[in-house]
């Protein structure tokens, strides 16, 4: 039963595609924010003094066009918080390591090349009977001098 439940929550909900769980996390955010803009809405028109239905008229009004503010702000921040970042880090993803392997492979083929030229150099001594003395690639770069 609990599987269940928790796959549900993974499901997309037709409403701009976000998953279950999202839709009740905006509605609780919605229902704060309102909450808020209500309570702030009753302290400043009782501050004015108490008229009876005017004054719960005007808290009613000043409440009701705040809605779709108030719907707006937590669909916004799962959407472009939540979701955008969820959609976008598999394509970031894919993107760095597609430029880590191109670098990969462009390293070794330039190590690649620099040890058949080393072989080459060494074949052509050998060839002219002459002592070849340089190192290879590999010991090239042990031998580097370290920056201290």
């Amino acid at each position: 039963m609990k599987k269940d439940e928790q796959h549900r929550d993974k499901e997309r909900v037709q409403f701009l595609g976000v998953r279950r769980a999202w839709v009740g996390i905006a509605l609780f955010m919605f229902c704060i924010l309102i909450s808020v803009y209500s309570s702030m809405a009753i302290s400043y028109h009782l501050s004015k003094g108490w008229n009876g239905y005017e004054t719960v008229r005007a808290i009613v009004v000043d409440t009701t066009t705040a809605i779709p503010t108030a719907a707006a702000i937590p669909v916004m921040v799962l959407f472009l918080g939540v979701e955008v970042p969820m959609i976008l880090y598999p394509m970031v993803k894919d993107w760095i390591e597609e430029r880590q392997q191109k670098r990969e492979a462009h390293g070794r083929e330039l190590a690649d090349r620099e040890w058949v030229e080393w072989d080459g150099r060494r074949k052509a001594a050998e060839a002219a009977g002459e002592n070849f003395t340089e190192p290879n690639p590999a010991e090239k770069r042990n031998d580097a001098p370290q920056d201290k």
